[in-house]
């Protein structure tokens, strides 16, 4: 199924359905996917991709009302109502 022994972080992700950095890293920390230290770079072999996958992968359907989305949200969406605007800081500070 895979044509080299060690991929990239980046080459990994692509395989692993395109998933986000952020996920990627994620799965790395928590130690779900395995990786090997090459000087200061991380690489991801076929065999950890190959574990993970057949270690994550079910036939169960998912958990009935399990949605990404709070339930309130869900239900402003099906009414048509727009959710409330919410400011958040990205760092600026007033000017004074």
């Amino acid at each position: 199924m895979y044509s080299k022994d060690l991929y990239s972080i980046e080459e990994a992700r692509e395989l692993l359905g395109g998933i986000s950095r952020n996920s990627i890293y994620h799965l790395l920390r928590d130690g779900k996917l395995a990786s090997v230290p090459i000087g200061r770079r991380r690489f991801i072999s076929a065999a950890a991709i190959e574990a993970f996958i057949q270690a994550t992968t079910t036939t169960e359907a998912p958990e009935p009302g399990h949605s990404r989305f709070p339930r309130r949200r869900v239900v402003q969406m099906r009414l048509g109502l727009k959710a409330p605007i919410v400011a958040r800081s990205r760092g600026h500070r007033p000017e004074s």
